[in-house]
């Protein structure tokens, strides 16, 4: 299973759950978070520990790492993110649940639309010359 992604209907669409008791805050601590899916209501806990990914961004509020970028001109940023910025942090913008939000790491997989267009033209392309 992907990281970020629900076991049970395989959305994107998960939020942070809140941790209950004791084991639970334990496996926290171990890195094992709690998440819920917003499309099926399942509840599953999930490792962040993910030594090939450690390296890149993620959004902190669903973990996605299909990020795209932000435009200062179009969004007014909290000062937090302004201040990562100014340090010379890079805006992102998560695709799944739409969060800016700053970091120093580099992005793993960059989400494009020139990239989608470009690939749909040319599945369509290569459809109409099948017939």
């Amino acid at each position: 299973m992907p990281f970020g992604m629900c076991p049970s209907c395989g959305g994107h669409s998960l939020r942070a759950s809140k941790i209950r008791g004791f084991a639970e805050r334990l496996r926290s601590l171990a890195g094992m978070l709690p998440f819920r899916c917003r499309n099926c209501g399942i509840r599953f806990s999930t490792a962040l520990w993910d030594i090939r990914s450690w390296k890149y961004a993620r959004c902190p509020s669903c973990l996605g790492t299909e990020l795209s970028r932000w435009s200062e001109h179009y969004y007014n940023a909290p000062l937090s993110v302004r201040l990562l910025v100014g340090l010379g942090a890079t805006r992102y913008r998560c695709e799944f649940c739409r969060h800016n939000f700053a970091s120093f790491r580099a992005c793993k997989e960059r989400f494009s639309w020139k990239k989608r267009r470009t690939a749909a033209k040319a599945a369509r392309e290569s459809g109409d010359q099948a017939c």
